[in-house]
């Protein structure tokens, strides 16, 4: 499976997935970022194929001083993006390097008074819900923190972004700058993990204890149990760019995607 997705790094025109004019986020599903995040969500890791550390490397050239990564040299200073590209890095087994610790710290120094994360863009003339944290940014970074060992000061900062999570599980409006909403589309199973929606979700809030005795956890849990058949993963929704990989074929059982549900379930009985 491997080779097939290495085979195509030059898709999109530049190197490692990249386009040609080096942005490393676009097209979204199968730009240098995402595929990295789902190579190693699959089951790869850095050590497996060097092209794989190489395109790490590739990533680190766009990271700031602070911390935080750009997708292009041009472009603004995105949580999101930067909190994908570690979280991606941890499923590539990617660790004891400076950099990332450098990315960590940036993100906690970041989040915003109501616990989440967000891009500083404020949409003059939408409500004022769009003056809040996005709930995605936020889903992304804590996928992020999963991977490192959090101080306890670390991650009291990291369950208000939980709380902020949970909150938006009650009111569901769309909210923040790039309006993340729990609505229909949310509600459907997507795997690999690439959006903000409903198994993404209670798959990341299952590894923060905060969540354990939660109603608000609990019933998104039970949503998600409800779609699962005989314990089988069958993605409703997948990303296109990956849908003729068995993984990710819309309608089928994804073994993949079945380990993350019962790593769900062993995260719930810990």
């Amino acid at each position: 499976m491997i080779e097939k997705i290495i085979q195509r790094q030059n898709d999109n025109g530049g190197q490692f997935w990249s386009r040609t004019d080096g942005d490393i986020h676009a097209p979204f599903g199968f730009s240098t970022i995402d595929t990295l995040s789902v190579l190693g969500e699959i089951g790869y890791s850095i050590t497996d194929n060097s092209q794989i550390a190489d395109a790490i490397d590739f990533i680190f050239s766009y990271q700031t001083p602070e911390g935080c990564f750009k997708y292009s040299p041009k472009s603004s200073k995105l949580p999101c993006l930067t909190a994908r590209i570690i979280a991606g890095f941890g499923r590539l087994g990617v660790k004891n390097d400076t950099r990332i610790e450098r990315s960590y710290k940036w993100m906690l120094d970041t989040q915003w008074d109501d616990g989440g994360w967000r891009c500083k863009t404020v949409k003059l003339g939408k409500s004022p819900l769009t003056d809040a944290s996005n709930p995605g940014t936020t889903l992304y970074v804590l996928d992020a923190f999963r991977f490192r060992d959090n101080s306890m000061e670390d991650l009291n900062k990291l369950n208000k972004g939980v709380d902020f999570l949970l909150q938006h599980w009650e009111i569901r409006q769309p909210i923040g700058p790039c309006n993340f909403g729990i609505g229909s589309t949310f509600m459907k199973i997507e795997y690999p993990f690439l959006r903000y929606n409903l198994f993404y979700y209670v798959y990341v809030l299952s590894f923060y204890d905060a969540t354990k005795n939660d109603k608000r956890f609990q019933d998104a849990y039970n949503q998600l149990k409800d779609k699962v058949k005989d314990n089988k993963l069958i993605p409703e929704n997948p990303h296109r760019a990956w849908k003729e990989f068995d993984f990710a074929k819309k309608g089928l059982i994804s073994e993949i995607g079945t380990r993350r549900w019962f790593e769900i379930k062993k995260n719930i009985k810990k």
